[in-house]
Parts: structure tokens; C-alpha cells; sequence
């Protein structure tokens, strides 16, 4: 019997339909009063978290590397009693803002779940909330199932603002309102992670669950599925909010390489009229002998004529040739 969880973050011990709360210096007192299953949530950033998960060896050997490793590929292994694996997670800071994406290790057989993560983990502590609320999983492989249901939900949440966002960017663009507040970039670096979550979700049940791999014994299996349809359904939503992201940002772009040619339109037909004149001007203004007009007193006015009557000219022949409208 366990006497010590020493960097536990948190604990639960599900007794008669009831979560009583773990405690490292309690935890060989509530275990004595016997149990259902039970809940350790570990940090590893805490050196005496890292040093329990080493001792502890009821877990097999290549779980105690996976959780104390530094690999975030999520992915699921099944055994006949249990499964281990890595799954997904939302980090957050002390303020409760979502920083990015997260990962834990976890580990579980019939009685026992352990869970391990390096920085404090949204939907994991939503599920925690919801325990001392009185929602009871009825097992470890519930628990975790029910965790990842609490991540999707997350995600479900901020993706509708994030659709939201994109329609009110969408009707101020295709409404020819100024887009050079708008900065998609951000928007859409953040629908493409989620997409790659779902991504790797959906891959790490579809190799848990293949006939090579498959073991039909395990807890974990039976809520594999739905977990498979949820990650499916959404990894198509993440895609359409890309997709949508992705036409908008081609939107914009066009629209600002169309503005960007008529400006350059307008100053090239500027200069295009106003050569000629600058040529005479130039030519006019040369310190020589025999320069026309220099000694009569309309000089001035005589170039300044010819000077907008090429003007005009000019003008006339690009109206001919359809450069101008």
C-alpha cells in the first residue's frame, strides 16, 4: 500500500459515491480505509514528483518514461488491465489565461490513475473542479475520457470565437471598409494548432485501436470511439475556420495589391504628363546663347503655354489609347 505521494498536486479517493481529497502526509490513512480507485495528479516541475514516479513500480517501466521523458507526441498503449499514454491539454498561468497547448503523461489500470504534467493544465483542473462538485467517474478510464471531453469543450468554446472573429473581419473586408487594422495572423496560428491537436488525437486513437495493436481487455477501450468521432468531427471544424481563415487572408490581399496598382496607376499617368513639360522646362532653363524668347519680355508666358499645351496633349493621346478612363 502506498504511505507517500510526495509532489502531488492533487488527489481523489472514490469510496461509496463519494471523492474524498488526497493528501500526501494523509494518503497511507484514507488508503487504509479502503477504496474504489483513486487519482494522483503529479507535477513534474517538483523533483520529489519525478523521484515517486522512478520508485513507483507497479508502472511498467517504458509509462515511467514516457511521463518523466520529454516527449509530447500524443499517443495511447493499451494493456489488458490498463493503458498509458500522452493526451492533450490547454496550459494556463496563475491568472487563469490560456497560454497554449499543453500535454500530460498518464497512466491507469482497474483501481489506480496517475496523471503528470510540467505546467498547470485548464481542462485538467476543470475536471478536478467538477469532482469536488460532485460528479463521480465511475473509473480511472472514465476519469480520462472525461478529461479529454472537458479539453474539447474548451476548444469548442474558443473556436466559436474564433468564428466569430473571422465574421466580423469577413463583413468589414467584403463591406470595402478599411482592413489595415484587421491581422489574421494570430487567428489563424491558433486555429492551426488546434487543427494539429485534433490531428494527432485522432491518429494516436486510429494507432491504439488498429487490429495489429488493439487489445480488446483494456478499460480504456470502450471510450475510445466517441473520443475518435468528437476529435473527427472537430478536426473538420478547425479545418473550415482555416479554410475560411485562408480565403479571407487571399481577400485582403487582393484587395491591397488592387489599391496598391491604382495608386501606382495614377502616379505613373502624373508622370507620364508631366515629362514633357519638365523636358521644356529643363531645356529652357540652360545657361546658353540662342536660347528662344530669352530677351523678349513674353518669353515666360510662351513657355508656360507650350508647357500646358503639351500637357493636354498628353493627356488627349492617353484618353485616345484608353489609358485613361
Amino acid at each position: 500500500m502506498l504511505e507517500r505521494c510526495a509532489g502531488l498536486v492533487f488527489g481523489f479517493l472514490f469510496r461509496a459515491g463519494e471523492a474524498l481529497r488526497l493528501r500526501d502526509e494523509t494518503l497511507a490513512a484514507a488508503l487504509a480505509g479502503g477504496h474504489d480507485w483513486v487519482w494522483f495528479h503529479l507535477a513534474l516541475s517538483d523533483h520529489r514528483a519525478r523521484r515517486f514516479l522512478e520508485s513507483f513500480t507497479d508502472m511498467p517501466e517504458v509509462a515511467r518514461a514516457l511521463l518523466l521523458g520529454t516527449e509530447d507526441r500524443v499517443q495511447f498503449h493499451l494493456t489488458a488491465d490498463g493503458a498509458w499514454g500522452i493526451l492533450p491539454d490547454i496550459e494556463h498561468d496563475f491568472a487563469g489565461e490560456s497560454l497554449g497547448a499543453g500535454r500530460f503523461g498518464f497512466w491507469l489500470d482497474g483501481t489506480r490513475l496517475i496523471t503528470a504534467r510540467r505546467h498547470p493544465l485548464r481542462a485538467t483542473e476543470d475536471l478536478r473542479d467538477a469532482v469536488e462538485r460532485g460528479a463521480l467517474p465511475r473509473s480511472p478510464s472514465e476519469a480520462l475520457a472525461l478529461q479529454q471531453e472537458y479539453f474539447i469543450a474548451l476548444v469548442e468554446q474558443r473556436l466559436a470565437v474564433l468564428g466569430r472573429e473571422l465574421g466580423r473581419i469577413e463583413d468589414a473586408v467584403l463591406a470595402d471598409r478599411s482592413h489595415g487594422g484587421v491581422v489574421l495572423g494570430p487567428l489563424r496560428r491558433e486555429l492551426s494548432r488546434y487543427a494539429r491537436e485534433f490531428s494527432s488525437l485522432r491518429s494516436a486513437i486510429h494507432r491504439a485501436t488498429g487490429a495489429r495493436n488493439v487489445v480488446a481487455a483494456s478499460p480504456l477501450l470502450e471510450h475510445l470511439p466517441l473520443l475518435l468521432q468528437e476529435a473527427e468531427d472537430f478536426e473538420r471544424d478547425v479545418g473550415a475556420l482555416l479554410d475560411r481563415g485562408r480565403l479571407l487572408y487571399e481577400e485582403i490581399e487582393t484587395r491591397i495589391a488592387s489599391t496598391t496598382n491604382r495608386s501606382l496607376s495614377a502616379l505613373t499617368v502624373i508622370s507620364t504628363l508631366l515629362l514633357p513639360p519638365t523636358f521644356l522646362v529643363g531645356a529652357f532653363g540652360m545657361n546658353l546663347q540662342g536660347i528662344p524668347w530669352a530677351a523678349h519680355h513674353s518669353g515666360f508666358a510662351f513657355v508656360f503655354a507650350l508647357c500646358l499645351a503639351l500637357v493636354a496633349g498628353g493627356y488627349l493621346v492617353l484618353r485616345r489609347f484608353g489609358i485613361l478612363p
